[in-house]
């Protein structure tokens, strides 16, 4: 049996905290992938924001242990791709002590330094260059961006195999002429633990009505006018029946309350905060109405698997490889416009067949687990 070490950009000393450091894609597969994969022991290599617990070894449940790689001082603005690149220099020693012979990266900061000789799977979180939008913006800098299309293409070149969620992943490792060792598997949830349930939440147990639901990072990449915009034409047609819960944090929230605010619509909507505890996510998701995907640019959103999984009907921008892979117009429905008149019409279609109960969700972690443990045990 062999060692495996899963690298990302996730504070994993506080998966299921409001302290964490983590939101998004990557972290939504890893905590769907990881009941099932099989290693004699499991390293989760991440960020921490506590010093003294860099490159400690921390118990976390069983066989699966923490080794925090990257150190993110509180209130730093050095953005955390740069930490990782810097501190991720040391992640071979780090390997070699621990007896790993196995990476599932999910990260290319850090797995940018590997050398060869173990087995590397590199999970591709989307096409669209990491740096487009950073919140950053100097970050944006054209050079910037061509030196992160140069440190993905290295984890291309360099790993046993890729996974590509979309399309768009898989067309850029075969420019690579990776395509012979590339698989195309989207992302994948856990039905286990993502299934429709009607226990109330206590988080937004305090709103009547239809709820419109964003789950994510509140961050310019993911378009919240367009969610806004929608809901107030939504409360248009409808008065006074629809609430906006916006589930997750960043920096873009004061820019998108002062948007609403001058929109004069704040009392339309719910700014819940992010919710770690999956339990509760599930709680959320069954009891919304719509999950809206507003965004510039994804790769496959978890969010809308975890919604499906809950029997709540998306509708989202035509972005990453929804409209290829997920949408059905049953379940899910993907606007090619980001028009909010438009999406408020994909909206009361929804609602007009809600009645309906939607098929099985297609992508379990418990299947894709099968073709990955066989990777990683080679």
């Amino acid at each position: 049996m062999h060692n495996l070490a899963i690298l990302a950009l996730d504070d994993f000393e506080h998966y299921s905290s409001t302290e964490s450091l983590s939101m998004g894609g990557a972290t939504g597969v890893i905590k769907s992938i990881l009941p099932y994969l099989s290693a004699e022991r499991i390293f989760l290599l991440g960020i921490t924001s506590v010093r003294e617990n860099l490159y400690k070894v921390i118990p976390y449940h069983a066989n699966i242990f923490i080794i925090p790689v990257i150190y993110t001082p509180p209130e730093t603005v050095i953005p955390v791709r740069i930490l990782a690149i810097w501190y991720s220099r040391k992640i071979n020693s780090i390997l070699k002590k621990h007896h790993i012979t196995s990476v599932y990266s999910h990260a290319e900061e850090i797995s940018f330094w590997l050398k060869p000789g173990i087995t590397i799977l590199y999970h591709m979180h989307g096409g669209a260059n990491a740096i487009v939008k950073a919140k950053n913006r100097y970050l944006r800098l054209a050079f910037i961006q061509r030196l992160w299309e140069y440190v993905r293409s290295r984890n291309i070149k360099k790993a046993t195999r890729v996974i590509a969620i979309d399309a768009f992943c898989y067309d850029i490792a075969e420019k690579q002429k990776a395509g012979p060792k590339t698989m195309l598997i989207p992302n994948f949830v856990d039905t286990g633990i993502f299934y429709e349930d009607e226990t109330p939440s206590p988080v937004i147990q305090h709103i009547k009505g239809e709820i419109l639901l964003f789950v994510g990072r509140i961050e310019e990449v993911k378009g919240l006018e367009l969610f806004a915009d929608t809901l107030i034409e939504m409360n248009r047609r409808d008065p006074g029946s629809w609430t906006g819960v916006l589930v997750g944090r960043g920096t873009y929230q004061p820019v998108i309350e002062k948007y609403i605010r001058e929109k004069s619509a704040s009392d339309q909507f719910f700014f819940a905060g992010p919710v770690f505890r999956q339990d509760e996510l599930r709680k959320i998701y069954s009891r919304a109405s719509i999950l809206m995907i507003s965004s510039h640019f994804e790769g496959i959103p978890m969010v809308i698997l975890e919604a499906l999984a809950c029997q709540t009907p998306v509708m989202a921008t035509n972005v990453g490889g929804i409209k290829k892979l997920v949408a059905d117009n049953a379940t899910c429905f993907v606007n090619d416009s980001r028009d909010p008149v438009q999406f408020a019409d994909i909206a009361a279609g929804i609602m007009k067949n809600r009645e309906k109960k939607h098929p099985a969700v297609r992508f379990s972690s418990k299947e894709a687990s099968v073709i990955i443990n066989e990777i990683l045990s080679k």
